[in-house]
């Protein structure tokens, strides 16, 4: 599987984790494009900048804990974009709570989640679920 997607977007305000998640990303030759965003925030503002430069990314994880402005805060903004090609992915560092997963509800484009340290497991498992490769 050569470089199968566009664009990956990782939104976590932990430099350790964006590492990590990208140096995994890479070896999975998943996409050449990877960006990072150190909040809900910045995520946002990505999507203004890049819109005639870079293509929309097929796959957001997404950090629920972050300064500046959360994940909730960034779906509930995201969710008026209506961009309808991208999937997310939130990634969690232990499991929602069940006010949490009612909440997941009101977003129809979340279609799982992760532990905050992904895996190629993972990581090929939701690219053949989702995308006709």
């Amino acid at each position: 599987m050569k470089n199968p997607l566009k664009h990956i977007l990782l939104v976590d305000d932990s430099p350790a984790t964006n590492f990590f998640n990208e140096t995994v990303i890479k070896k999975c030759d998943l996409t050449q494009n990877i960006s990072v965003a150190l909040n809900g925030a910045e995520a946002l503002t990505f999507f203004d900048e890049t819109k005639s430069t870079l293509s929309t990314p097929e796959i957001i994880f997404l950090d629920i804990n972050m300064p500046i402005m959360n994940g909730w805060e960034f779906l509930d903004n995201y969710k008026k974009l209506n961009i309808e090609n991208s999937i997310v992915i939130l990634m969690i560092g232990s499991n929602l709570q069940p006010n949490d997963k009612e909440k997941l509800k009101n977003y129809h484009f979340i279609k799982g989640d992760s532990q905050k340290m992904l895996n190629k497991e993972f990581l090929y498992n939701i690219v053949n679920e989702h995308f006709d490769l």
